[in-house]
């Protein structure tokens, strides 16, 4: 075996450097004066991003990448070069390092979660605001990120941003409210967990065609069964009710009440139900829909509520009967009390004179079918049930 020793002169040069560092403390060397600060020498190879050696420019990429997050401000300042390639490759590093911080991030969201963590995930702090951040909401967000980053990107922005006027930006409202017809149709889980969570965003919620859009689809029976019971369905189900809560507030009382029935957000819809029934001004069609859940779900305490219902003869629903013989039938709010009374009494309405009526397994009878031709058919209804409901 060869031994190669230190000449004499590069042994004594040694032993010089180690006594003058052990004798001066002032003179021993930090961290800091061996190696550059990683900014510096960032900053310093954002040239070589732009060299003609193709493994210089690889060795710099790669080093950059390994810098992650520290990297990023050096990078931001290349955008500006007057080199287009390093233009170009800072670009690309930028959006590296980004997608192996989320990589890792969500990584640690899935499998190590920390609720103490601040998670750097675009749309993960609106999504857990409005979903939670059980085992079934963490799995939803991982599959609506991987479905569409942007959007939960643009979420987050919003989310962020105090001043983002979201009826100005119609660029935005085409971009991320005009979901594929096809999708939302079949009762696609992804789709409408995207809709429902722009719906519980107190700005974006303010879009006119977003809300009545909503409302329309969630009572169709593809999306009701893929909401209730498709993957992540204890996520998507919360999703409702938040989105549900945010509506609590709107104008329509009958389509938001009528859709916490369908979905079982039975403290949601009560709520709703008393509310309206306490309005002098709630429409005919919401005090119906009112009086139906009360029966349903609170039938000791609807007595009272439908005894006064019986002196409304608002009208609020004018549905055409295809038979032989086309014709309407129109129902006023005390059909559906008188009805309604009849049914927890025993006695079948069909009996006093509602021949139309049909059976519905939310509002117990059809609402399209608890009404009369003309006035003389509802004049004798009420009188012979108000004398059956009297005992006479």
């Amino acid at each position: 075996m060869t031994h190669t020793f230190a000449s004499p002169t590069s042994l004594s040069a040694w032993l010089f450097v180690i006594a003058s560092l052990t004798c001066d403390p002032s003179r021993a060397l930090s961290a800091e004066d061996l190696v550059e600060p990683v900014e510096q020498r960032l900053d310093l190879q954002i040239d070589r991003l732009g060299a003609s050696s193709y493994r210089m420019r690889e060795r710099t990429s790669r080093a950059f990448v390994a810098a992650g997050d520290t990297a990023i401000e050096p990078l931001r300042l290349g955008l500006d070069s007057d080199d287009a390639e390093i233009r170009l490759q800072c670009q690309r590093l930028l959006i590296e390092i980004r997608e192996r911080r989320t990589a890792r991030e969500l990584q640690h969201l899935l499998f190590e979660y920390d609720p103490h963590h601040d998670y750097q995930l675009p749309g993960w702090q609106p999504f857990a605001a409005a979903c939670g951040d059980d085992a079934s909401a963490r799995g939803l967000f991982n599959r609506l990120l991987q479905r569409d980053g942007s959007f939960m990107a643009w979420l987050q922005r919003v989310y962020d941003d105090p001043s983002y006027d979201i009826e100005n930006q119609l660029e935005d409202q085409q971009r991320y409210l005009s979901p594929d017809a096809q999708r939302l149709n079949s009762g696609d889980l992804l789709t409408w967990s995207m809709l429902l969570l722009a719906g519980t965003n107190a700005k974006i919620c303010q879009v006119p065609v977003l809300g009545s859009h909503i409302r329309c689809g969630l009572q169709c029976g593809p999306t009701i069964h893929s909401l209730k019971h498709g993957n992540n369905s204890t996520a998507t189900m919360r999703l409702v009710r938040s989105w549900l809560q945010r509506q609590a507030s709107t104008a329509a009382t009958r389509s938001t009440l009528r859709i916490a029935m369908l979905y079982d957000c039975d403290q949601i819809a009560e709520r709703l139900a008393n509310k309206t029934l306490d309005e002098n001004h709630a429409s005919p069609a919401s005090v119906q829909t009112a009086l139906f859940f009360l029966v349903a779900h609170h039938p000791q305490a609807a007595g009272s509520r439908l005894t006064d219902a019986l002196q409304d003869q608002r009208v609020c629903q004018v549905w055409q009967i295809a038979s032989r013989r086309r014709r309407a039938i129109q129902t006023q709010v005390r059909d559906t009390a008188l009805a309604l009374l009849l049914h927890l009494r025993g006695v079948d309405p069909r009996t006093v004179g509602f021949r139309d009526l049909q059976a519905d397994p939310i509002t117990i009878y059809g609402e399209q079918t608890l009404g009369f031709e003309n006035e003389q058919e509802r004049d004798a209804a009420h009188d012979l049930g108000q004398r059956l409901l009297a005992g006479r």
